[in-house]
């Protein structure tokens, strides 16, 4: 009813572009760090661990984060939980650059994280209740915003620090973040009728479960507490056992595992992991590679990961405009297939011209275009609008499985010398595997009323 009600009061012209800002703040915050590592471990007076705590405190935020902030949206209220997100992305934007050590600065990191992860599920609901009918293109648009903010974002944090101080890279979010926020005040109604969190029937102890998962299997695979790695992990598989044992018997499970029983939503799952634990070997293993085997700079690197971002920015449109028809299965195989030729290509120019290397980006950029908003809109369409933040939230968690996944093949990659068969033997392998499961996947649209 809620849903209904909301849909026929309609959103005014400023929703779409204070959607695309908000979910372009998290992509932009993972990417213009990346420019500042350096100057930033001097200013804090850390070691270069602490570069690792720096990336894996936004990631460790941003995966406990999406799916539970996801979950309290369906229930309390998208539009609050949006704002909440905003005002959070302006808090550390105006004290993360006062931090005065690392531990201070990474605790920031992580708000930051929390605060762009309440922002995007919560959007992407307010986008299924409001704009159901044109999803997939909207979908397609807010690719393009993420790819634009991966590509720009180093170049634009490089910028912004020789002119004004690493500082700035903080206060880059204030102007979008206000911005975003007007136009939802504008744009989006309130919302009513929603109950309070003491009154919603919270899965606290599901809460409490994932956050100890994620944080185990996080610290277990960023390599950021040196010697524990097996045993970090180990706990966290066995912390892991008791969250599906829980949620599988909790009446509104935060983190809904039962959905993974039905073969379609697993298969969409699995292929989310694996084309993005393809992607990110991709942008992690590749630059290591051309910086070390054919001894580019990290600016001429950077450059060849441009290609990836700018043509997955350009075509994301173009794969929401494919998820607007009634098929399913043939695109997202079809891209599918496209990512197996990329990594062919990926392994058989690391010796040979660089071209054949910016064509396997190229391709690789294409490919995620289309197979994020095709995956992203199966996962949305077989739950019901009412958990749209749930269903987003928990396709981000898939999405960083795939990231964590990924840094294991890596480290297990470079840890000596002839074992880059290990990095492109995975990528052809996963990629072959995620147009198997293709297979799985419903023919046609399936859409939950």
């Amino acid at each position: 009813m809620i849903a209904a009600r909301g849909k026929q009061r309609g959103v005014g012209w400023g929703f779409i572009p204070a959607v695309l800002l908000s979910v372009s703040l998290n992509p932009l915050n993972s990417a213009t760090i990346s420019v500042g590592l350096a100057v930033l471990l001097q200013v804090l007076h850390a070691s270069s661990v602490g570069i690792t705590w720096i990336v894996s405190g936004y990631y460790l935020g941003s995966a406990v984060a999406q799916p539970i902030m996801g979950a309290l949206g369906d229930r309390l209220g998208y539009r609050r939980f949006a704002y909440t997100g905003l005002a959070l992305v302006l808090l550390t934007a105006l004290l993360a650059p006062l931090s005065h050590n690392l531990w201070v600065f990474v605790g920031w990191r992580v708000v930051q994280a929390i605060g762009t992860s309440m922002v995007y599920p919560n959007s992407i609901g307010l986008v299924r209740r409001f704009k159901a009918d044109r999803l997939s293109a909207v979908l397609g648009w807010i690719g393009m915003a993420a790819g634009i903010a991966l590509a720009v974002g180093p170049a634009l944090g490089g910028l912004l620090m020789g002119a004004f101080g690493w500082q700035a890279i903080f206060w880059l979010n204030i102007p979008i973040a206000v911005a975003a926020a007007i136009l939802f005040a504008a744009s989006v109604p309130h919302d009513r009728g929603r109950p309070r969190l003491q009154d919603s029937g919270w899965d606290w102890s599901g809460s409490v479960l994932f956050s100890v998962t994620m944080i185990l299997l996080l610290l277990a695979t960023s390599g950021t507490v040196q010697g524990l790695g097996l045993t970090l992990g180990a706990l966290g598989l066995l912390a892991l056992a008791v969250l599906v044992f829980a949620e599988r018997r909790s009446a509104r499970p935060v983190i809904p595992v039962r959905w993974f029983l039905t073969g379609s939503f697993a298969a969409v799952a699995g292929a989310t992991i694996l084309t993005n634990v393809v992607m990110y070997l991709a942008l992690y293993g590749i630059p290591v590679v051309l910086e070390t085997r054919r001894h580019l700079s990290v600016s001429q690197s950077g450059l060849m990961l441009l290609v990836f971002a700018g043509v997955m920015a350009l075509c994301s449109p173009l794969g929401g405009r494919i998820s607007r028809g009634p098929l399913r299965r043939g695109p997202y195989m079809g891209a599918a297939v496209v990512l197996v030729v990329a990594g062919i290509l990926a392994w058989s120019g690391q010796s040979r011209n660089l071209l054949w290397v910016g064509l396997s980006l190229a391709l690789m950029g294409l490919s995620f275009a289309v197979t994020n908003v095709v995956l992203q809109q199966m996962v949305l369409e077989v739950r019901p609008p009412g958990e749209a933040g749930s269903a987003s939230g928990l396709y981000s968690l898939l999405r960083y499985v795939g990231t964590m996944a990924s840094s294991v093949v890596i480290t297990l990659a470079f840890r000596g010398p002839h074992r880059l068969w290990i990095l492109y033997g995975s990528l052809l392998a996963l990629s072959s595997a995620s147009v198997l499961l293709g297979l799985a996947m419903p023919r046609r649209r399936e859409v939950t009323a």
